[in-house]
């Protein structure tokens, strides 16, 4: 459980060729926020939370826009105590995996994790919710995550603590375990066995949208959160389009008091209900920033 912290974060947000190619003004991941009163611009920049700082350390121009606020703003403050915060909606209550499903549906589970890594044995993991289960065989699915443990995320929350500069988060860790680990059993349950028999097509959307990140192709990342089925609909909409409407009332008083460096999930940047078009909705002069 080492790298809790970045296994709590891994959906929020949550995930193209890299070629050379013609790239519109708009498809950047940083955003100048001005006007409406601000006497310093603030940024906003789309973050993915399974990606290596040295994507954006490769940023010049992101770099100098980082220097030159007063605070960094993340969906939640990452320290010591998230792994402590999240521990309790982990785990079920009066109820374990091997009471949950029939014994060939535990079995079917048990055998696939095995066949990633046999060191693993499911009934250690016997109370932890399904949930948590699929996030474990997600990253046995995509063993490059483990190289990530230092993510772009906690990037900038580190910088912030090393320059005097303030830190907020948006949320608690508190929020963030109940949005990912509360929801229905029943639910989380079809959602494990569908992961564990879709493996192969859960992996490449996973590759999909690293690339359409890494490209910062804004057009591909706004339809590919536009896509949902019924099962996640509701989940989505938590996800992204609630959690957007309370971060815009937020984000206005903070960016009175002080300008801030915005570091969240690209996932809700885009969209007619992002936070591009939500903070031009309110007023606000956003701009599109070239990171090279």
């Amino acid at each position: 459980m080492k790298n809790i912290k970045l296994l709590m974060i891994a959906f929020l947000g949550l995930t193209l060729s890299l070629n050379a190619q013609t790239k519109k003004a708009t498809n950047t991941l940083l955003w100048e926020i001005s006007g409406k009163g601000l006497k310093k611009p603030s940024y906003l920049f789309g973050t993915h939370h399974l990606t290596s700082r040295k994507f954006a350390d490769t940023m010049k121009v992101l770099q100098e826009k980082l220097k030159s606020v007063d605070g960094v703003v993340g969906e939640i403050v990452m320290d010591s105590t998230v792994q402590q915060r999240m521990a309790p909606f982990l785990v079920m209550k009066n109820n374990t995996l091997d009471s949950l499903y029939t014994k060939a549906e535990y079995k079917e589970i048990d055998d696939y994790i095995k066949a990633k890594n046999p060191d693993i044995d499911l009934k250690e993991l016997n109370t932890f919710k399904p949930a948590m289960v699929g996030i474990l065989i997600m990253l046995l699915d995509n063993p490059e995550i483990k190289d990530t443990a230092d993510g772009v995320d906690d990037s900038f929350q580190k910088y912030a603590k090393s320059n005097a500069k303030s830190l907020y988060g948006l949320e608690t860790a508190e929020y963030q375990g109940a949005l990912l680990f509360d929801g229905d059993l029943q639910k989380q349950k079809k959602a494990l066995l569908k992961s564990i028999r879709e493996s192969d097509k859960n992996k490449l959307k996973i590759k999909e949208l690293k690339n359409y990140y890494l490209a910062q192709d804004m057009d591909k990342l706004t339809n590919f959160f536009k896509i949902q089925d019924e099962e996640t609909k509701e989940f989505m909409t938590e996800l992204l389009k609630n959690r957007n409407k309370r971060w815009l009332d937020q984000l206005p008083v903070m960016m009175q008091k002080e300008s801030l460096f915005i570091a969240v999930g690209a996932g809700h940047l885009v969209g007619d209900e992002g936070l591009i078009k939500g903070l031009i909705a309110q007023g606000y002069t956003l701009k599109p920033v070239a990171t090279h």
